[in-house]
């Protein structure tokens, strides 16, 4: 233990810190004497010396004094990188894991299904919930399969539709109407706006139900409330239009609020998901010109995503 502690990153970039900078004094320590003793040396003897000496001395020391500077400011980037690798790698081997889970679980629930097909006489009944089960499965098994595919669209910049002015909330109120089997209206409820002629907005109509999609499923998923629910209202503005999607669930702590739309970031060791959807719906706000920012829900329960888009998209 005592070993692993000695060679760990943090402790070797401290002690090579420490030797540097160590072997810097004694250079400049020991030159100097050197250069004493010269002198006394020469003024002993009445010997001719060059009057530069001594500035040379100093522009020695000066430019050996850059170039040890210039080589820690290299270890330093260097030791930042290696910090940043590992936590990548880190965060990687969370999400295979997560993501190993969320393909596995449903597979396997598959294979019961026909399995049991494939032994028992059922009655059609019988049938008709198990072939509801199986497409839960399949449902959920594509649900991740798209992720990963519009993930890599979106960081590709590859071209995922054009602009098209619509009004936010009717095509919300489309999306749940069409999804009624997993977001019923005693969960999910979409307050009626004050102003609908002030909701048309310039979207791109499949990632922008994406991200809809992903911030209502992370409410119901991510809440422990005997009664989970979700509620999404909008806030029309002179140049911007605002949805708040709030939940009340277990919510999310001030210092994880940033990093929660990290590439891969997890909160935990034993999370739900797989550290994309979030990175995914900020990547989607990003391209439609927007901000996106969670708040406290209410009485300190919950959170509410807060997304603000402009009404136009600078191209």
């Amino acid at each position: 233990m005592r070993l692993r502690t000695l060679f760990h990153p943090i402790t070797v970039f401290i002690l090579s810190l420490l030797a540097l900078g160590m072997s810097l004094f004694l250079y400049i320590h020991w030159y100097l004497k050197a250069a004493s003793a010269f002198n006394a040396f020469v003024e002993k003897y009445g010997l001719q010396t060059d009057q530069i000496l001594e500035g040379k001395t100093w522009v020695v020391i000066l430019t050996l004094s850059i170039l040890v500077g210039i080589i820690l400011f290299g270890i330093l980037i260097i030791f930042l990188y290696y910090q940043k690798v590992i936590a990548l790698y880190k965060q990687q081997q969370n999400f295979i894991n997560g993501f190993t889970h969320e393909l596995k679980t449903p597979v396997a629930s598959l294979k019961l299904y026909l399995d049991t097909f494939k032994k028992h006489e059922l009655s059609r009944e019988a049938q008709i919930k198990y072939l509801n089960y199986m497409l839960a499965d399949v449902e959920r098994l594509s649900g991740n399969v798209g992720r990963i595919l519009n993930l890599a669209k979106i960081e590709d910049k590859r071209h995922l539709g054009e602009f098209h002015k619509m009004n936010v909330y009717d095509f919300l109120k489309e999306i749940l109407d069409s999804n009624a089997h997993m977001f019923p209206s005693d969960k999910v409820q979409l307050e009626e706006p004050t102003y609908p002629e002030g909701l048309n907005l310039p979207i791109i109509t499949a990632p922008f139900e994406i991200m809809l999609l992903n911030l209502i499923q992370n409410g119901l998923t991510y809440n422990d409330s005997p009664r989970p629910f979700v509620s999404i209202k909008f806030e029309s503005h002179k140049h911007d239009l605002v949805i708040k999607i709030s939940d009340n669930g277990i919510g999310i702590s001030k210092n994880e609020r940033k990093k929660i739309f990290k590439k891969f970031y997890q909160i935990g060791n034993a999370a739900k998901g797989n550290g994309l959807g979030l990175f995914l719906v900020m990547q989607i706000v990003k391209l439609h010109g927007g901000k996106i920012w969670i708040e406290e829900g209410i009485d300190g329960k919950g959170s509410v995503f807060v997304l603000v888009f402009p009404r136009r998209i600078s191209e």
